[in-house]
C-alpha cells in the first residue's frame, strides 16, 4: 500500500485491512522497545494519505470485514479525523470490526465524550501494553506510566465501551524483579478486570536499549523454567471476580493456550503445574527470536 516505513499490527488483526494513520509512537522511549527507534518518527499522516488508502483498498484488494487502525498508537490521532476515517471506510465497505493500538497516555487526554464518540462511530477493540503492574519495573524499562495511571486509563476505556486488550510482558522485570512483577501485575488485572488480557514474553532486538544491558550481564533475562514459573505466580494471584479472557497465545510463549475466567482458571493453573513439574521444562531452550 502507500504507507511508507514500519507497519505493525497485533498477530489477531493478521487477516485485517491495514490502514495507517499515525506512524511511529509517541512516546518511543521504552527500554525494551525496539521497533521504530532510529526508523520512523512519530507524525499523524494527513486526511488525503489515509483516504488514498482506503481507495487503493476498495479498488484493489479484498476486503474481510476487518479493519486495523495502524500506528503505534493511533488513538492519539485528533478525535475528529479519527471519526472522519471510520466513517468514510464503513462507507466503502462492509466492516464488521475496527480497532487500534493505544497507549494509556492517548486514553488519559482525550475526554470521556470523545471516547464515547469514537465507540459509537464504530472503533471497536483497543489494544494497550500495560506491560507490568509494578511501578518499580516501569520505572526501570521507561515506560513513562505508572499503575495507577493505568488503572484510570482502562477503566475510562471499558466505561467507553471498548473491548480492552491488555498487553503484559513475561520477563520484563528480569530475574531480579521476577516476584514483583508477577505480584504487583496480578493486583492490577485484579483490579481493571480487562476484557481480554494477553502475554508475551521479553525478546529483545539489537537496537532495544536494553539489550546492551542483556549482552553485559547487567539485566538478566528468564530462563524458559522461569518465565512458565512467572506466568504461573501472576494467574494464581487472579481473584474470583475477574471475568476476562486470557490469551497465551504468541509465538514468543512457552505454552499456547486460551480460556475465560474464572471458569478456566484452574485448567489453566493446572496445565502450568505439569509443565513446571516435567523434568524436560528446565531443559528448553530459550526462543529469542529474530522475528516476530
Amino acid at each position: 500500500m502507500a504507507v511508507k516505513g514500519v507497519i505493525i499490527r497485533p498477530p489477531v488483526e493478521a487477516h485485517s485491512v491495514l490502514i495507517g494513520v499515525t506512524e511511529g509512537c509517541t512516546w518511543n522511549n521504552c527500554r525494551f522497545c525496539s521497533v521504530y527507534k532510529g526508523v520512523q518518527d512519530y507524525r499523524v499522516r494527513s486526511k488525503e494519505e489515509i483516504f488514498n488508502d482506503i481507495e487503493l483498498w476498495a479498488q484493489n484488494y479484498g476486503w474481510n470485514g476487518r479493519v486495523f487502525l495502524a500506528g503505534g498508537n493511533a488513538l492519539s490521532a485528533p478525535t475528529d479525523l479519527l471519526i472522519e476515517v471510520i466513517d468514510r471506510i464503513k462507507q466503502r465497505f462492509p466492516v464488521e470490526h475496527i480497532s487500534c493500538y493505544a497507549k494509556n497516555h492517548d486514553l488519559l487526554k482525550k475526554t470521556p465524550a470523545e471516547l464515547k464518540k469514537l465507540r459509537e462511530a464504530g472503533l471497536v477493540t483497543l489494544y494497550v501494553g500495560l506491560e507490568s503492574g509494578s511501578n518499580l519495573v516501569l520505572k526501570l524499562m521507561n515506560k513513562g506510566t505508572t499503575a495507577r495511571m493505568m488503572i484510570k486509563a482502562a477503566k475510562k476505556a471499558i466505561e467507553a465501551g471498548f473491548r480492552l486488550s491488555l498487553y503484559v510482558i513475561l520477563g520484563l522485570g528480569g530475574k531480579e524483579h521476577t516476584e514483583i512483577h508477577a505480584k504487583e501485575t496480578a493486583d492490577v488485572l485484579n483490579e481493571i478486570n480487562p476484557p481480554i488480557f494477553r502475554f508475551r514474553t521479553l525478546n529483545l532486538f539489537p537496537c532495544a536499549p536494553l539489550y546492551d544491558e542483556l549482552k553485559s550481564g547487567k539485566f538478566q533475562r528468564l530462563t524458559p523454567f522461569e518465565t512458565i514459573l512467572e506466568l504461573y505466580n501472576i494467574l494464581k494471584r487472579i481473584e474470583s471476580h475477574v471475568t476476562s479472557e486470557v490469551f497465551n497465545d504468541h509465538i514468543s510463549n512457552y505454552e499456547n493456550f486460551e480460556g475465560k475466567l474464572p471458569e478456566d482458571l484452574p485448567g489453566m493453573l493446572k496445565l502450568l503445574e505439569q509443565r513446571l513439574k516435567d523434568p524436560q521444562t528446565k531443559k528448553l531452550r530459550p526462543k529469542w527470536l529474530n522475528h516476530m
